[in-house]
């Protein structure tokens, strides 16, 4: 049985399934199982909530669930969240999309603790603490190192390659600002500038060209270098407004270029809110030694210029000397190999470390509770990705005692009520207690 033995708690995972195609939300996910000293299980945000929240000290949204928007959490879990009195956590990404409406679900599901990729000196910014009073807010990366690294086969070396130059970006909302257009602009410009020069490349930017899962890491494998800029959007959309006025205007006149929409509606945005971060993309690539060509800026403060990566600028006039550099085989293996030494070898963003991390701070924030371990709690069902799901076993049920309780008269059960019940279960003899856990113990 999963209990809260040697001071273990139980932690429930909610998860949009429909995302876990993506190979960075798996690892994000998986992580938590694997790493983390408590035990850790998941169900998916739309089903309905048909066992009993109590079981756990601890409730995680994960970032897939899309708290912004309606439909990613069934009203059956939303209900059980408000009722829920142990400790409430929040994993959070593109926070500059409809900010309101994400700040107004973690004041009314009483959020208590915050991850947020949101860097720490905007914080305040986007959570007013005054507004915020009982929440803590803790900053961390969007991804980390693939959770796979010990397991990912060993590509061709740099001078073996045959693309050039990779890269997959992606064509978002003008309302996004500078560093959304960057995703395509980098692709767009590069493709150009090499296909003058005859030079094998593999760029898109459309849907269709997307690559998912193992297919990505076998893609970047064939690449001497890929393109990358930093994450995220520097424009907030607090209330939905901006995006909506956009596209208005571009239905209304379709020649409109990203010049004058940024020119009439976003330069007052621009950077109000710093957000730029480091893409897990960047690790991706680490991993697979593959040189990497990057937009000037920040990268979280993880990435050296010069040491760990190529830095383009962005009007591309120090392209010529980035490209003569991609032929130098000798110079992208020397930067290839100390990148993945100095990020990946020393473990620091490792997903090891940050649920380390993540259980640290989680044991800082545990709310007291008088719920005694009840034996007659139903856990859920395993609901989990097919990567780790047996691992822990399908229905760690208490049948016999549930199905007792349930088959009691409904005034005895008002008379005999779950918090008496749970009373006279943290009065019992500890004795009692382990003769009553032999008898209903749940089948692994």
């Amino acid at each position: 049985m999963i209990g809260n033995d040697g001071g273990k708690k139980n932690i429930l995972i909610l998860y949009e399934h429909r995302e876990t195609h993506v190979k960075t939300i798996a690892d994000y996910l998986e992580s938590f199982h694997r790493f983390s000293r408590h035990n850790v299980s998941y169900v998916t945000s739309l089903s309905k909530c048909h066992f009993d929240l109590d079981y756990f000290d601890a409730v995680v949204v994960h970032y897939s669930v899309r708290l912004c928007f309606p439909g990613h959490l069934s009203a059956s879990f939303a209900h059980a969240l408000k009722g829920y009195q142990g400790l409430k956590i929040l994993f959070i990404q593109d926070e500059y999309d409809h900010t309101h409406a994400a700040q107004q679900q973690i004041r009314e599901l009483g959020i208590g603790l915050v991850f947020t990729c949101v860097p720490e000196e905007s914080i305040a910014k986007v959570y007013p603490p005054a507004e915020f009073p009982t929440t803590k807010f803790v900053n961390v990366l969007t991804g980390y190192v693939p959770i796979e690294l010990r397991q990912m086969k060993s590509y061709a070396p740099i001078r073996e390659r045959s693309i050039l130059i990779g890269y997959r970006g992606r064509s978002i909302g003008y309302w996004y600002g500078d560093l959304g257009q960057e995703k395509q602009w980098i692709g767009a410009r590069m493709k150009a500038i090499c296909n003058e020069r005859g030079l094998a490349t593999d760029i898109a930017w459309d849907e269709k060209s997307r690559i998912y899962g193992d297919r990505w890491f076998d893609f970047l494998g064939q690449c001497k270098a890929t393109l990358g800029t930093e994450s995220g959007a520097n424009i907030f959309d607090f209330d939905g407004t901006l995006a909506a006025t956009v596209k208005a205007e571009i239905k209304r006149n379709p020649d409109l270029t990203y010049e004058e929409v940024h020119r009439r509606f976003l330069s007052d945005r621009e950077g109000a809110i710093p957000m730029n971060q480091i893409s897990p993309k960047v690790f991706e690539a680490i991993a697979c030694r593959t040189a990497l060509v990057l937009f000037e800026g920040r990268y979280s403060g993880v990435l050296e210029p010069g040491t760990h990566y190529l830095s383009l600028k962005k009007d591309f006039s120090n392209v010529n000397d980035v490209l003569a550099k991609l032929y130098d085989d000798a110079l992208l293996e020397a930067m290839t190999e100390r990148a993945f030494v100095d990020i990946i070898g020393e473990g620091r963003y490792s997903y090891q470390a940050f649920v380390r991390f993540w259980d640290d701070t989680l044991e800082a924030h545990w709310r007291p509770t008088t719920r005694a371990e009840m034996p007659w709690l139903p856990l859920p069902s395993c609901d989990a990705l097919p990567t780790f799901a047996d691992s822990y076993g399908k229905n760690f049920q208490a049948p016999a005692l549930k199905r007792a309780y349930q088959a009691m008269p409904a005034f005895v059960r008002t008379i005999i009520n779950r918090e008496r019940l749970a009373r006279l279960w943290s009065w019992c003899p500890s004795p009692i207690r382990a003769c009553v856990r032999a008898i209903v113990k749940p089948a692994h």
